[in-house]
């Protein structure tokens, strides 16, 4: 690897998300995936004399916590807690529930409550407006813009909105029948800590599972004079589902690349092939080409896509999970 490029890994973590991302011994990971083996195998990787300089954990889900709880278990049980330097978690450091997703958020507070000198930053809303730099990566909050810590609204599984499976539709109908009108709207999802990573003149947007809502308005708010943000890369939010995309949200970018980050799932239907079909309909340009990137070849062959579509609306459907940058 050039050690001028930032090295971005969307790990093959499940239905979930975890993105190691880093440069000149410097490494950012945000969120560990729903699987508990893939982030301890990249951890073991990396070089004994780097740290995990920052860890974000961009909300409560399940698919986002549980690798991060399982790897910070692995450090404790390997000696090694003090490898990791500074964590972004907005959630309390107090109380207690046994409510859906609430409880591993308070396992993992636990476990950051008992490493002597971790530098725990539970309210990354004082982070806007100022770029934090970790070596010559830059990032920048944009969302949440107030402490959410104290304000969870957990669902059951079964409340969160689950759409019927489009990966049988063909994709000039759902092009013919794309609109916003069944977006997501609220509980954890719609408090994911929201970055716009910087490094050697290239942005990436890692929106965790953010609510079509707050990253209209975090993007919005962003481009204060505006022009729509100029991105090389953007990770969908929520792992490509289409309730969390919309026309308001790539209005406010102009970007060529995609990312969809998660495993062919059977429950949700992610990623929804909608997703594709508002990146086609709501596309800056006609004539620009869009790449999408999944880490998980099942995740495109779902899709059903042909050769003949893919040519027709000028679009790339392509499996890798490593980028430099």
């Amino acid at each position: 690897m050039n050690n001028i490029e930032m090295h971005i890994e969307i790990l093959q973590a499940g239905s979930g998300d975890s993105i190691w991302l880093s440069h000149n011994k410097k490494n950012i990971v945000i969120d560990g995936g729903k699987s508990t083996t893939v982030i301890r195998t990249r951890y073991d990787q990396m070089p004994y004399d780097e740290i995990i300089d920052l860890l974000v954990v961009t909300h409560i889900d399940s698919d986002h916590i549980a690798g991060v709880i399982a790897l910070i278990k692995h450090m404790k049980g390997k000696g090694e807690t003090h490898r990791l330097k500074q964590v972004w978690f907005n959630f309390p450091k107090e109380e207690n529930t046994n409510e859906y997703s609430i409880a591993e958020g308070h396992e993992l507070a636990g476990l950051f409550l008992e490493i002597d000198g971790l530098c725990w930053n539970n309210n990354t809303s004082g982070l806007l407006g100022h770029i934090i730099e970790v070596g010559k990566i830059k990032l920048s909050v944009l969302a949440p813009n107030h402490d959410v810590a104290y304000e969870y609204m957990p669902k059951e599984p079964d409340e969160l909105g689950v759409c019927s499976s489009d990966w049988h539709v063909d994709l000039r109908t759902l092009i013919d029948n794309v609109n916003d009108d069944n977006i997501d709207e609220g509980g954890p999802n719609s408090q994911s800590i929201i970055i716009l990573v910087e490094c050697e003149g290239k942005r990436l947007l890692l929106p965790g599972d953010s609510t079509p809502k707050e990253l209209f308005n975090a993007l919005h708010n962003y481009n204060t004079n505006g022009v729509p943000l100029k991105l090389d890369f953007m990770k969908l939010p929520h792992h490509g589902s289409t309730r969390n995309v919309t026309q308001d949200i790539f209005n406010e970018v102009i970007c060529p690349n995609f990312i969809i980050s998660t495993k062919k799932n059977n429950r949700y239907f992610f990623p929804n092939k909608e997703t594709i079909a508002k990146l086609i309909f709501y596309r800056e340009c006609a004539d620009k080409t869009i790449n999408v990137y999944f880490n998980y070849q099942e995740s495109r062959d779902v899709l059903g896509m042909t050769s003949d579509e893919l040519i027709k609306y000028n679009i790339n459907l392509n499996v890798s999970n490593e980028f430099d940058f």
